[in-house]
């Protein structure tokens, strides 16, 4: 068996029993890098790929963190609403961040120790592939 990846971005919503990852804030790099990353898996199950970028639409973000089972951001590309977030995100359960600033790095690492240097870390994490 083949698994499918569903694209969601703001404003659909799609409700299965899929596991459901949350991506925020991807840089061009790691956009290219994820995809890289996935497409070299050997899916063996369905996966929902909600990818927030910004859009001003906190139903829909608070939405997509309370259904996803892993969470991901970016927080070099954070903007306002997600820096005032910010916290609460790191807080939550499985949510994975990366950080260029060293000084601010070690504020988040009070928050959450779930820090990663690249999204192929966090992506292995979620155990949602197997290398061929």
């Amino acid at each position: 068996m083949t698994g499918r990846i569903t694209l969601i971005t703001e404003p659909d919503i799609f409700e299965n029993s899929n596991t459901s990852i949350l991506l925020v804030h991807l840089s061009a790099q790691e956009q290219e890098q994820a995809s890289g990353w996935l497409a070299s898996q050997n899916l063996d199950q369905d996966i929902n790929l909600y990818v927030y970028d910004g859009e001003p639409n906190l139903e829909w973000f608070f939405h997509a963190m309370a259904h996803c089972e892993y969470k991901y951001i970016d927080l070099n590309g954070c903007n306002t609403l997600t820096g005032a977030l910010s916290g609460y995100m790191l807080g939550k359960t499985n949510f994975y961040w990366r950080l260029d600033n060293p000084d601010l790095v070690q504020v988040y690492a009070h928050i959450s120790q779930r820090r990663v240097d690249q999204i192929e870390t966090f992506l292995e994490s979620t155990g949602i592939g197997q290398r061929n």
